[in-house]
């Protein structure tokens, strides 16, 4: 665990979204439950089977881009693209929106307060992040998704994006997020210091974060 950290040393602070800012396991066992309550009143798969393709197809276009990759995502075997584009959007974006506030990760809406005062707080996720973040009751200066930039991490363009919309350089920015070999990569191939909840903290209550002004 990282028991201190320098917090005058950045001007830009980037959050990942999902599994860092709310406990993104609990909300899966939610929606699965809604997922399973759904298909056994339509007596059909298609739904899960299709969401669970669909995240295993991001997986993979992770670590091998493509082009076009707004509509390269909701390319699957056997389904119409159009027909996916409007599951994931009712079943990952709209509905899970009123739940996230219950699962906000504790503390780190007073840190996103107390971080703002002195630096650039901002979002970088794979997923569309605005609704999601005023969901959660939390805002942000900057924020960018994996559709703004066309590339998933840990493809560093959507944090090269933001510190260049910033003004800051990598050495004064720092990337929080859950996943070393996303979050992490992502940051190290844009030269940025992170912190990767997990590994270097377990919640935004602990002593790392107490001296942020």
């Amino acid at each position: 665990m990282t028991r201190s950290l320098i917090w005058d040393e950045f001007d830009l602070v980037v959050f990942d979204m999902d599994g860092t800012l709310y406990d993104q396991s609990r909300l899966q066992r939610h929606m699965m439950a809604a997922l399973a309550r759904d298909a056994l009143r339509r007596r059909s798969l298609c739904t899960i089977r299709t969401l669970s393709a669909f995240r295993k197809q991001r997986e993979s276009m992770a670590d091998m881009p493509v082009e076009d990759f707004d509509a390269a995502q909701y390319r699957l075997p056997g389904r119409a693209p159009e027909q996916v584009r409007m599951m994931v959007a009712d079943w990952m974006e709209r509905r899970p929106l009123p739940l996230l506030r219950r699962y906000r990760a504790a503390g780190v809406g007073q840190l996103f307060e107390r971080l703002a005062r002195r630096h650039v707080v901002a979002i970088y996720s794979d997923y569309p992040p605005s609704e999601k973040l005023a969901a959660l009751g939390l805002s942000a200066a900057l924020t960018v998704g994996a559709n703004d930039v066309g590339r998933l991490k840990p493809d560093p363009s959507g944090l090269l994006l933001l510190m260049e919309r910033a003004h800051v350089a990598p050495a004064r920015t720092l990337m929080i997020g859950d996943r070393d070999d996303r979050d992490g990569e992502a940051a190290r191939r844009a030269g940025v210091r992170a912190l990767i909840r997990g590994r270097d903290f377990r919640h935004f209550d602990e002593p790392i974060f107490r001296h942020v002004a």
